[in-house]
């Protein structure tokens, strides 16, 4: 497939088109990283990342900590811990 490159700026550009962008899940909002091969120009998707809002949110309802690591969770402060 070939992309016309346009002038953006001091830099060039292009677009990359929706049906693409869809199967590797790209949208507007997405990051990706573009590194240089001997020949070529790689773009990849980079992962987004989560706030902690997200990850907390994320937290089943029902979870359990594991047995190996319950004592250490609900243990008492031993030393000058920051609370």
């Amino acid at each position: 497939m070939d992309i016309q490159l346009k002038k953006w700026g001091n830099s060039i550009g292009f677009r990359i088109p929706q049906k693409i962008a869809e199967s590797f899940g790209i949208d507007e909002n997405s990051i990706v990283e573009l590194t240089e091969s001997k020949d070529a120009l790689v773009i990849t998707k980079k992962q987004n990342v989560s706030t902690l809002d997200q990850l907390l949110s994320s937290i089943p309802h029902d979870f359990q900590y594991p047995d190996d690591v319950i004592d250490f969770v609900e243990s008492e402060a031993l030393g000058q811990e920051m609370i």
